[in-house]
């Protein structure tokens, strides 16, 4: 890794929005990185470690972190979280996939029981969940 990164490099890296990031800074979770010339965040290997604590990532061999980048490229949905898939319950021709994320979350989604076939959905394997949504409702 170079001395620093750019916010959308590490977003890259380690699989994140920069809304994410932003949010994550603003409420202290991580610290505020450097900013250049231009202002923009500038991010060391520092900072990106302890995103990576933050995150629940460990830290790869020597000098560079090294984690799964693979995102669904050609898709519009931005949202892509990566977790391990915690529990499959088949029933007919759906199937109730439960992921764990990285801080603890759980997410559910329903699919058919085919596309848990195809795609070799297993308990304990790593899965990713790709979210587009045109509404979110939050009940208090």
């Amino acid at each position: 890794m170079s001395s620093s990164l750019t916010r959308t490099e590490v977003c890259h890296l380690l699989g994140v929005s920069p809304k994410s990031l932003y949010l994550w800074e603003r409420d202290g979770h991580i610290p505020a990185p450097h900013r250049d010339r231009r202002n923009w965040r500038v991010y060391s290997p520092k900072d990106v470690d302890a995103i990576r604590r933050f995150l629940g990532m460990e830290r790869g061999e020597g000098k560079t972190p090294r984690i799964k980048t693979e995102r669904a490229e050609g898709l519009s949905a931005r949202n892509q979280l990566k977790g391990t898939v915690v529990s499959l319950r088949k029933s007919g021709l759906i199937c109730e996939v439960v992921m764990r994320l990285a801080g603890g979350q759980e997410i559910t989604s329903i699919i058919t029981e085919a596309s848990a076939d195809r795609l070799g959905l297993k308990k304990g394997r790593e899965a990713t969940a790709v979210i587009k949504a045109t509404e979110v409702m939050i009940l208090g």
